[in-house]
């Protein structure tokens, strides 16, 4: 399994309460507070449409407690996208995303 499904600390700015990791690919605000969490991704995706959980999860079983746990969907939780439009995902589509 890719390590990023296992909970790592990790820089993150807080948007629209999603955790957004800081990298090279999105544009950091003067405003943005940056703070370093403790976080997993549910899912594999590309890091400017799929925000990080907070999460202590650091082995499958605990991975799949949680998961087991949850009432958001990975979907709800973690898709940046869906925040901005319905349509962003079929727009980056259109766009040649994918």
């Amino acid at each position: 399994m890719p390590s990023i499904y296992f909970a790592h600390d990790r820089d993150v700015l807080i948007h629209e309460g999603q955790l957004i990791a800081v990298s090279d690919f999105i544009t950091i605000d003067e405003d943005d507070v940056i703070v370093n969490k403790r976080v997993r991704y549910r899912t594999v995706g590309d890091m400017t449409c799929t925000a990080a959980v907070e999460s202590s999860a650091s082995t499958l079983d605990e991975v799949v407690t949680e998961i087991m746990a949850t009432r958001i969907s990975e979907r709800g939780e973690t898709r940046i996208d869906d925040r901005v439009t319905e349509a962003a995902m079929e727009d980056r589509k259109k766009g040649g995303y994918f």
